[in-house]
């Protein structure tokens, strides 16, 4: 019987829903077949957070309907995005004793994992995500892969992530209420960081920066380890809001004027150019300088840049980002934000798209588009969620199966 994974990313601007089959690639191992997909307009969403559960319960409906719709196949789970300003981070250690005549077992990291946990927390914050940076047995460091080591004692130096209840709750309720159980709710930039980074960034040291409509959110990766995660409370709207200041226009006038005539290279555009808009007051439309449009998108992309660089720089990790900085995400299309970002940030920077190397077929030509990583990412994230789910059976073996890998592949579930 075939398997199903599918996918719902809630954003402020947009909900995508996706639904897709496992399948394997030619080496046997694990893969998707995308199935069928279905976008609608965000509405109640305002920065990752719910603020109107009836608009927002009738958007997630509209785009799981289209998904299903072009599948062919009812969306029975999901794994859902999450992210907003509520999201905080944390280190935590966890123990567990290991039985030296095993060695490391799959319980004891879980144990382990256990104990990073329990950590005190308010009654309004729940844990989201508990994620081993670091494994440490018998007091050596950096291990990655402690599975079947020798020891008497295995630490794990985990990164907890942790959200606004109430808000979890919002969330959980609006896609529900369309008989629709939640899997799992992801983090949105580890979502993300399936579908665009390679695995010698992740080595090397890179930060993703998922650029959504109404947040930014940043994921670093160090030692092909998660090593800090940053919520920032702006966005691709903050762009369309500051050239609906400048031209006294409608937001989505401005929104429109932003996607087909903006840069935030305003040097490269020529003087000349002059745009035509509506705006407030005016029955006619009026012409502006297409420069002046940039010249603003470009003063917005570049504080934009500088607190993403001194939030990179407090975290500790500036200098650690061999890589560079991933762009993704719908606002990161701007023109020119790869070439401002390296000037700004002084590193290397590039744009982060699902492509052809991740074990996912049938992506359509919109799915392959920076706006769509988080959607892919969480396909992929739940891919790695339903094998880790099926090699916890690993004590009843199967015939033609490789166990051995299997459990290598759980060990690797368990790391970003």
């Amino acid at each position: 019987m075939e398997e199903f994974i599918s996918a719902i990313d809630i954003g402020t601007t947009k909900i995508c829903a996706l639904l897709a089959g496992v399948t394997h690639d030619s080496l046997g191992n694990l893969a998707l077949r995308v199935l069928g997909e279905g976008t609608s307009v965000s509405q109640g969403i305002r920065r990752g957070v719910v603020v109107n559960v009836t608009e927002a319960i009738a958007c997630i409906g509209e785009a799981i309907e289209r998904c299903e719709t072009d599948a062919g196949q009812h969306m029975e789970s999901a794994y859902v995005g999450i992210a907003g300003s509520h999201i905080a981070t944390l280190n935590s250690k966890g123990v567990s004793p290991v039985d030296a005549r095993q060695g490391v077992t799959m319980h004891d990291m879980q144990r382990a994992l256990e104990g990073a946990r329990a950590v005190a927390l308010p009654q309004s914050k729940e844990i989201v995500h508990t994620i081993a940076r670091e494994w440490i047995v018998d007091g050596q460091n950096n291990v990655q892969h402690p599975l079947g080591m020798s020891g008497f004692r295995l630490e794990v130096d985990a990164h907890v992530v942790t959200g606004s209840s109430m808000a979890i709750k919002d969330i959980t309720q609006c896609v529900t209420a369309h008989d629709v159980a939640v899997d799992e709710l992801v983090l949105e930039p580890l979502a993300a960081n399936e579908a665009v980074l390679r695995a010698d960034e992740r080595r090397m040291g890179v930060a993703v920066v998922d650029i959504g409509g109404g947040t930014t959110d940043i994921a670093v990766f160090l030692e092909d380890a998660l090593c800090h995660t940053i919520v920032l409370d702006m966005g691709g709207n903050h762009f369309s809001q500051d050239i609906a200041v400048g031209l006294h226009a409608p937001f989505e006038t401005c929104e429109e004027l932003k996607l087909r005539y903006g840069s935030v290279l305003p040097e490269s555009v020529p003087e000349d150019d002059k745009v035509w808009a509506t705006v407030f007051g005016e029955k006619a439309e009026r012409s502006f300088s297409r420069r002046f449009i940039c010249e603003i998108l470009e003063a917005r992309a570049v504080e934009m840049l500088e607190i993403i660089g001194t939030k990179l720089d407090e975290s500790g990790y500036y200098d650690h980002l061999s890589a560079g900085v991933v762009l993704t995400g719908g606002s990161s299309q701007v023109p020119g934000l790869t070439e401002l970002g390296r000037s700004v940030l002084a590193m290397p920077v590039r744009i982060g798209t699902p492509s052809n190397r991740l074990p996912v077929t049938g992506m359509s030509r919109t799915l392959q588009s920076p706006a769509y990583s988080t959607s892919i990412g969480l396909l992929l994230w739940g891919l790695h969620e339903d094998a880790r789910k099926i090699r916890q059976n690993y004590a009843q073996p199967r015939q033609g199966i490789d166990w051995k890998n299997r459990a290598l592949d759980f060990l690797r579930g368990l790391l970003p």
